[in-house]
């Protein structure tokens, strides 16, 4: 739905079909909009209105169908590095020549090729709602960035692995058991944390994920927050079917509540990672992310296991397998060492 079309709206109440929203409505509900916050058409504006104007209009319109945490991120984006550069020039000015110098003069201040990636990607996507509504002829905008290094992802070894299962295992309390469930199942930071006893399902050995836990900063509030609500998207919520070793061990620290915290509150995804960094260091485990974990369950699934693409992709709750194949699986040295042994012993085979 453009501005335009918005901006057409009737000044009485009126009702947005929406996907998903962050206010607790489930896929397919009809969200009820008061005139007081229905977005304006930028089509109402003489000649071609400010990025600033345009700004406004695609929040407003963008605040009832993305995720609240999504919401404030692109407010960030806007006001800390958008806005001040490009907020009083108008549509027409924008071309590939001016994003291009957003571009050096971000990097000039440092800020990351990915953040600045992002900011671009804002920018257009406002340029995009007011070519849509017939104001401008989308300018043709490909800047260049420097070339990087793609990060090389850190996953345990096995003897890490074992390592830190054993510990969490020697442990028995709630929140070792949310980790070991994340090292079996590769499920998700703030899944994790909403994970409950009651979404545990011993008579067929799976588990839930109906929850999400997300953190996210509110910049006029100045604080953040902590909510409880859908997973990032329709696929994330899913059924995934554990080990009937897993089945035992979580048997015997079952409780009530949330699995995390043992209670009825939920844990601050900051305090599970916390306690994954806390063990680690414990342990003498060089340091991982918490969302390695994740990458180590697909890559030991696909390499080591020998599991199909395309189960890992519904166990982890993505859209496609290609994803699963080209962010979440690594090739450790050992996997090399053995590709290597396998390619020689065809030759002496010959």
């Amino acid at each position: 739905m453009t501005f335009a079309q918005l901006g057409k709206l009737s000044l009485q109440m009126q009702t947005l079909y929406v996907q998903s929203v962050n206010s607790g409505a489930k896929p397919n509900d009809l969200i009820e909009i008061l005139d007081s916050d229905l977005p304006f058409s930028i089509s109402e504006f003489p000649n071609t209105p400010t990025i600033r104007i345009c700004t406004e209009a695609f929040l407003n319109l963008k605040k009832y169908t993305v995720r609240q945490s999504t919401y404030h991120r692109y407010i960030r984006c806007f006001r800390n590095s958008v806005l001040p550069f490009f907020g009083d020039m108008q549509l027409s000015s924008i071309s590939g020549k001016v994003v291009q110098e957003f571009v050096n003069a971000m990097l000039r201040q440092g800020m990351n090729p990915k953040s600045i990636k992002y900011c671009v990607a804002m920018l257009k996507s406002v340029l995009l709602c007011a070519e849509a509504d017939g104001i401008i002829t989308m300018p043709v905008i490909r800047p260049r960035y420097p070339k990087q290094c793609k990060q090389e992802q850190q996953v345990l070894s096995d003897d890490e692995f074992y390592k830190l299962e054993k510990y969490l295992l020697q442990e028995k309390i709630s929140i070792s058991t949310a980790l070991l469930i994340v090292m079996h199942t590769g499920i998700r930071l703030g899944e994790a944390c909403a994970l409950c006893w009651s979404d545990v399902d011993f008579k067929t050995n799976s588990i839930y994920i109906r929850h999400s836990v997300k953190r996210y900063y509110i910049p006029d509030e100045k604080r953040t927050i902590c909510e409880l609500g859908e997973p990032k998207t329709l696929k994330s919520k899913r059924r995934i079917y554990i080990s009937q070793w897993l089945a035992d061990v979580l048997k015997q620290c079952q409780g009530k509540g949330f699995i995390c915290t043992g209670a009825e509150k939920f844990c601050n995804p900051e305090t599970l990672r916390n306690a994954l960094n806390k063990r680690l260091k414990i342990l003498g485990i060089p340091h991982v992310r918490f969302h390695d974990l994740r990458h180590g369950f697909a890559t030991r699934a696909i390499n080591g296991a020998g599991v199909d693409p395309k189960t890992v992709a519904e166990i982890l709750g993505h859209e496609r397998c290609d994803i699963t194949l080209d962010i979440y699986t690594s090739c450790t040295a050992k996997m090399q060492l053995e590709a290597m042994e396998q390619i020689q012993n065809l030759k002496q085979k010959e």
